[in-house]
């Protein structure tokens, strides 16, 4: 009875090894996508407002290299609203970005096409206004129906402080 009392206690002592040192693999690096240089959350304001809204950049369903997506349902130049979400080009060698007559498929769009130039992120280009943290800078020129439109901004930093 002992025998089999002790093959049974080994055999768990066993069990117990293998789970944990199975259990305690190291992280794998799945590795990011190709536009994570530039993708992200922004606080933007139009034409130098003191309104800040959230613009958002990121990588297309393929994780093309050369085309993301912005979107901001909520961005507006004074009282116009002026919402978009599109694929734009983009050169990530020089992170900049353009595109012309470009679908906009954002929720509450007012216009159904836009266009984006001289877009541009300057890698710790700002400060977040609160924490001093170095913080990526975006600018672009937006064109929505004729009238042109000077977006500026920086990314989030997470800080509480630097919240709009």
């Amino acid at each position: 009875m002992k025998t089999k009392h002790n093959k049974i206690l080994t055999l768990m002592l066993t069990l117990t090894a293998v789970v944990f040192y199975t259990g305690c693999k190291k992280d794998v690096d799945y590795g990011g996508t190709k536009m994570e240089k530039m993708s992200g959350d922004w606080h933007v304001s139009v034409d130098n407002s003191t309104r800040r809204y959230t613009l958002y950049s990121f990588n297309t369903a393929d994780n093309s290299a050369t085309q993301f997506w912005i979107q901001s349902t909520s961005l507006r130049a004074g009282t116009k609203n002026i919402a978009i979400k599109g694929k734009i080009n983009v050169d990530l060698a020089s992170q900049t970005f353009s595109a012309s007559n470009v679908s906009n498929s954002g929720a509450g769009a007012v216009y159904t096409s836009f266009s984006v130039s001289n877009g541009r992120i300057i890698t710790n280009g700002t400060v977040g206004p609160g924490s001093g943290t170095p913080t990526d800078s975006i600018t672009f020129d937006l064109n929505i129906d004729g009238a042109t439109f000077k977006v500026t901004g920086r990314h989030k930093t997470g800080f509480v402080e630097d919240r709009p």
